[in-house]
């Protein structure tokens, strides 16, 4: 495949032999090129300006087009829209000025489906929304940025996931009209402090079918923990702002789900105390930023743990948080902290009285006993072998969310 970095200079050297492949070979190698390289590419040749609409057509359902860094001009982007607007369906789009939007909203979009935008240098507000109604009249993903009150939102007419998180200006009483006239699926809120949301209630009708939710956690006990259990749709639970100790467990309990796909704590809170007494497995627990003691581990049902930016202060403490990961299959200990040089697992108690085995991956954790000293490597030693033990000096891809909390149900 020809490389970005040397498409436009092999046009410019006058090479002739690109030029000579097939129309359907070119329009495989122009489709695996960035848009900013294929726009020059529209310059240098006719034949590359005719090729293009096609390749957009063809491999552009979903266009990514941030004008802050790719500065394109007015033409170029008005030749672009022109070609996609009858088949694009999914648009991420960072607008640097005000004429970015007016040239969006002179086309029409009818098979857009998901419209997620930011704005820089300018804001849009309600009075911006006719526009959008006309350009994209069959969204049912939407995203705004700007001073948005959510008056009118509902005109959306098939609207199932809304992100209101970035509309400064939002009303409670306009969110509560959406609900009523829209089955939402997907609801970013993480907009409203307690004081606005207080003695409101959203419309059951429109939340009732909630695939995935992320909100501050005053909408979450205001708005959602006594529904938990009936929202029996929902699949993902993100926390955003702050989070209290006891949090996760008035949410566990009021979901009471049995099985949890997946919990993810970005803070100091203890999972024991969040978990004790739940009659409640967890397939995959990840946590980061906190003490990393045994008593953390013990009677949580648990699969997969995973373990990042944490510390652990005390070897034998980290001893017993080892032998007590009895229903355990995956340990990760991603860029952790200890106190102590070196560990040594006895794969032989490790392994023994279990059925699945034991994988225990460990990655760019350090020594330290001083947070002003400089950390080094921590050494990881096994005694033994067994079957059902395994040490793997490469922790697995695993990615951690920034919100503090993070539920994924079955």
């Amino acid at each position: 495949m020809i490389l970005q970095s040397n498409m436009v200079a092999v046009m410019q050297n006058n090479k002739p032999g690109l030029l000579s492949l097939p129309d359907d070979v070119l329009i495989i190698i122009l489709s695996n090129l960035d848009l900013k390289t294929q726009l020059k590419l529209k310059h240098l040749h006719f034949r590359f300006k005719r090729l293009l609409p096609h390749v957009w057509r063809s491999y552009n359902k979903s266009a990514h087009i941030s004008l802050i860094e790719m500065h394109l001009s007015d033409k170029d982007l008005r030749f672009f829209l022109e070609s996609i607007q009858q088949t694009l369906s999914t648009l991420r789009f960072k607008m640097n000025k005000r004429s970015n939007f007016e040239l969006l909203t002179s086309y029409s979009f009818p098979n857009l489906k998901d419209f997620r935008f930011s704005t820089h240098s300018f804001t849009l507000n309600d009075a911006d929304l006719p526009k959008m109604f006309k350009s994209f009249p069959n969204l049912t993903t939407f995203s705004p940025h700007g001073k948005f009150t959510g008056k009118h939102f509902e005109e959306f007419e098939f609207l199932e996931n809304l992100t209101v998180s970035y509309c400064s200006k939002f009303e409670v009483s306009n969110l509560i009209q959406i609900l009523k006239t829209r089955n939402i699926k997907s609801l970013k809120l993480g907009i409203f402090e307690a004081d606005q949301i207080s003695n409101t209630q959203l419309p059951w009708e429109g939340i009732q079918n909630l695939e995935f939710l992320q909100c501050y956690r005053e909408e979450m006990m205001m708005w959602f923990l006594s529904k938990l259990e009936h929202l029996t749709h929902l699949k993902k639970l993100f926390i955003c702002g702050s989070l209290r100790s006891g949090d996760l467990r008035q949410m566990l309990i009021s979901a009471k789900r049995s099985t949890i796909s997946m919990i993810e704590l970005n803070k100091n809170i203890s999972i024991t105390d969040e978990t004790r007494g739940l009659n409640v497995a967890i397939k995959t627990l990840k946590v980061a930023k906190y003490g990393m003691h045994a008593c953390e581990l013990f009677g949580i049902n648990v699969n997969e743990l995973y373990i990042q930016n944490s510390v652990c202060v005390n070897g034998r403490e980290f001893e017993t948080l080892i032998q007590n990961l009895k229903t355990h299959q995956i340990l990760g200990l991603s860029h952790c902290t200890f106190t102590f040089t070196d560990f040594t697992f006895d794969a032989q108690k490790l392994g023994e009285n279990r059925t699945t085995t034991l994988n225990i991956y460990v990655d760019l954790n350090v020594y330290r006993s001083h947070p002003a000293e400089d950390a080094i490597p921590m050494k990881w030693r096994v005694l033994g072998e067994h079957k059902f033990f395994k040490l793997h000096m490469k922790h697995p891809k695993i990615t951690f969310n920034s919100d503090p909390l993070s539920i994924y149900f079955d």
